[in-house]
């Protein structure tokens, strides 16, 4: 009998772990569904991207000044304001769920853009969003300057060429969890 409520309990508060872990990361599919849809990217890449960004933790700051949910940088803030005719950003504002939001997926939809003639834009806007355009913009080139071998798919054939590790297990993090729709793992 022990064992039983031993059991029951168990599983009573796995039920309630899952069910925390589904709502902590689906707490902002609303503001990523409206930006995502604004600005024409995929719902799951983004969310995969703000998974992997800052585990949806709003006010986490990241080691070179990233900020908010999508770690974008003030940079990027900068750029949006001066385009769509904004006046800058302060750093709480950069904070706010909302704007992150929207800044980073308009960051990401300029990036799939730039590489929009690559045979693979997204993997290529995923690695300028974490490294930088000049280090993606050379792994392009990279990538299109060799044949991938028999049985290596392009993906893995470009992944191949980005020299840093922890950027190319980012890309590929993204990749997978926006393909399966996993966030509670």
């Amino acid at each position: 009998m022990r064992k039983i409520v031993a059991a029951g309990i168990l599983l009573w508060i796995a039920a309630l772990g899952l069910i925390w872990l589904h709502h902590y990361t689906s707490r902002y599919d609303y503001i990523i569904s409206q930006s995502a849809a604004r600005n024409g990217v995929d719902f799951y890449l983004i969310k995969s991207l703000i998974y992997e960004e800052s585990w949806f933790r709003p006010a986490i700051r990241g080691s070179v000044g990233e900020l908010g949910l999508m770690q974008i940088t003030r940079a990027a803030a900068s750029d949006f304001a001066s385009i769509r005719g904004f006046p800058s950003f302060s750093d709480a504002q950069l904070l706010e769920p909302e704007v992150n939001v929207e800044i980073g997926c308009w960051y990401l939809k300029r990036s799939l853009e730039h590489y929009k003639n690559t045979p693979y834009p997204t993997l290529f806007a995923l690695l300028r969003y974490n490294a930088g355009e000049s280090r993606a913009d050379n792994w392009v080139r990279l990538a299109l300057s060799s044949v991938p071998p028999a049985g290596v798919s392009f993906e893995n054939h470009c992944l191949s060429r980005v020299d840093f590790p922890k950027t190319r297990a980012y890309a590929r993090r993204i990749l997978k969890r926006s393909r399966t729709h996993n966030f509670l793992f």
